[in-house]
């Protein structure tokens, strides 16, 4: 009889153990914390980020900027920068994402922007039940923001808040030198995005946050989108004092970007060599790179 109890009493000790481990195991798929993304959707992400796919290059930027390097497994087939990026599995294009590839790496988070992808994608991705959290920096002050997010979604709290810190205060120092700099005396600009047919950057537009901010007047300011088609008629009306350009690999050949421009001897910029190839991926991406963007157009508006 005793034995018997005994024997009892094993196998309710045995039960319970079974229990607390099925318990753990559910508490753990709820140890979660809810984040509000840049939609103002309400987002579950797990405590303790392990696996990151990113869905855009500037996404992509700043989650290395945050040190998450091991953490980041799939990227899309642009995001180039910094190295370390070309080495992850490519989940396909900006616009087209793999969706098979994107679930065979077992993310437990997806950071994308809210443009740019079909409506089906996403609401496959939705349906595996993966978080999915969504940044949108239009300006430069959102990249900030953005990336103080970031780093409180992933754990990386403290080093988002030393990065934008440091961030800070070189942009002051730039808004600084420009306040210094008279209205009328500041550089009006035009960026050829496109070559034909001819695009630059409008109002609303991140690049255009990134050249006022640099002390420059964007001449297409009045656009009536963010991404207008332009006419050189427009641009020889308005007459800008620097040119910023695509490099040559980007717009034809080095000697058809100069041809294009050399024949409007009335447009200061071109009468006074004020052309100006820029990396458009310094300048287009709204991520940790935003700074260098704005030291580099200050330095070619004011400081030849």
């Amino acid at each position: 009889m005793k034995k018997s109890f005994n024997i009892i009493l094993i196998v309710i000790f045995v039960l319970c153990l079974l229990l607390q481990c099925g318990c753990g195991k559910k508490i753990s798929k709820q140890d979660t914390v809810i984040f509000t993304d840049a939609v103002g959707r309400q987002v579950k992400i797990p405590k303790s980020v392990k696996r990151i796919v990113s869905m855009a290059p500037n996404v992509t930027e700043m989650l290395f900027f945050l040190g998450l390097d091991n953490e980041i497994v799939g990227v899309t087939d642009f995001c180039n920068y910094p190295d370390l990026a070309k080495s992850k599995t490519k989940i396909g294009g900006y616009y087209n994402p793999n969706i098979e590839v994107i679930l065979s790496l077992s993310p437990d988070l997806i950071v994308a922007t809210p443009d740019g992808y079909s409506k089906e994608r996403i609401a496959r991705l939705e349906q595996s039940e993966i978080a999915i959290f969504l940044v949108n920096p239009l300006k430069i002050d959102d990249v900030l923001d953005s990336i103080l997010l970031l780093g409180k979604v992933t754990g990386k709290e403290d080093k988002a808040n030393q990065e934008v810190e440091n961030m800070r205060l070189r942009i002051t120092k730039i808004k600084n030198e420009v306040k210094r700099i008279p209205v009328n005396k500041r550089m009006k600009v035009f960026y050829e995005i496109g070559k034909d047919p001819l695009i630059t950057v409008g109002p609303n537009n991140f690049v255009n946050d990134l050249i006022e901010t640099a002390g420059g007047i964007n001449i297409a300011n009045d656009a009536p989108n963010p991404w207008p088609m332009y006419s050189v008629e427009s641009v020889i009306m308005k007459n800008p004092d620097i040119i910023l350009t695509a490099p040559p690999t980007m717009v034809s050949s080095e000697k058809a970007q100069e041809t294009k421009w050399d024949k409007y001897r009335t447009i200061s910029a071109v009468k006074n060599e004020m052309i100006y190839p820029v990396d458009p991926d310094i300048l287009l991406r709204s991520g940790p790179r935003v700074v260098e963007g704005l030291e580099l157009l200050y330095a070619l508006f004011y400081e030849r």
